[in-house]
């Protein structure tokens, strides 16, 4: 495994399931896309930040990621010892996986019960403990379970939040379809279920609803992976905890002030003035504090940044005037 999922998260295995939150929450939105003009760096990386998140987030994954991440038989297969590179992979599907351990142990794996000859005057291994128990199988270096416990893939469901409500935080109602094991069999059903969104949250981020996807048993249940998508239809753009408005005004209110109203993303309306004599240069940022999102014990600011438009051309009187005014 070539990435290491704690230091991705700037973590120690002692982490708490809190402190990986923290952690996640903090890096996500330190190495968001928007934050870092969309690079490909920072797509990587936050795709990496999501990743190690999803595992470490999820008690079951976290369990079989720490059973293997210090493994000497994963590092074994990570190196390849036929030399053909460093990272040799072997793609195989569980039928396959069946035939070659049906070669080498004499199992059906289909029917999940071993058939094992007898050596010498010991007792076969069939008396023995079940095959799971007592060896683990690695796919890509992640443990494969060969037993009916493996945790059900997650559902993943998009959500799609205003951006007004980020701003408060809310919870969004979404329908799943999941199915329930019985007697062998998949029943599904569906449930409305109320996805609690934090408020500060970013685009793209993760919200795990811990064992409310598919049920194997009453011990083996599958997650939920909410992905937030957030809408915004307002002026403002978003940059980490940040807003920006970018407001255009003309030289002469630049030089001779200005009163304009702005529409916050909640609908309010605020009113902004600038007096005569406070001159604003192109590209001045306005920022008022504790107006934007808030997050982690953290509050961000609206900002605002002009434009000053000039005249194409001006006319003879114009000019004439100004160059009777002393600057």
């Amino acid at each position: 495994m070539s990435d290491d999922y704690y230091q991705i998260l700037e973590l120690t295995e002692t982490a708490s399931s809190e402190e990986i939150k923290k952690s996640y929450r903090r890096l996500s939105l330190l190495h968001h896309p928007d934050r870092n003009g969309n690079s490909v760096e920072s797509v990587a990386k936050f795709q990496k930040i999501s990743d190690a998140y999803e595992t470490l987030g999820d008690a079951d994954k976290k369990r079989d990621y720490d059973m293997t991440r210090n493994n000497p038989f994963v590092k074994m297969m990570g190196q390849n010892p036929f030399g053909q590179g460093p990272n040799m992979h072997m793609n195989m599907n569980m039928g396959q996986m069946d035939d070659i351990l049906a070669g080498l142990f004499g199992m059906n794996m289909g029917q999940g019960m071993p058939h094992f000859a007898q050596f010498g005057q010991g007792p076969p291994f069939g008396q023995g403990p079940p095959f799971g128990q007592n060896i683990r199988v690695f796919h890509n270096g992640m443990p494969v379970n060969l037993n009916q416990n493996q945790k059900p893939q997650p559902i993943t469901v998009i959500i799609t939040v205003p951006i007004d409500k980020i701003l408060t935080g809310t919870t969004v109602p979404i329908d799943t379809e999941r199915w329930i094991m019985e007697n062998g069999n998949k029943v599904f059903e569906h449930e409305t279920i109320y996805v609690p969104v934090p408020k500060g949250m970013d685009e793209g981020e993760l919200i795990i609803l811990k064992d409310k996807g598919h049920v194997l048993n009453e011990n083996c249940k599958g997650d939920v992976k909410v992905v937030v998508k957030i809408e915004n239809n307002t002026g403002f753009q978003r940059q980490g905890l940040d807003l920006f408005l970018q407001k255009t005004i003309s030289v002469k209110e630049a030089l001779c002030g200005f009163t304009f109203e702005i529409k916050y993303i909640t609908g309010k309306t605020y009113t902004i003035n600038n007096n005569a004599g406070n001159i604003i240069p192109n590209g001045y940022k306005k920022v008022i504090p504790n107006m934007g999102f808030s997050r982690d014990e953290h509050t961000g600011n609206m900002i605002i940044i002009f434009d000053v438009k000039f005249p194409e051309k001006l006319s003879d009187a114009t000019i004439d005037a100004l160059k009777n005014i002393e600057f």
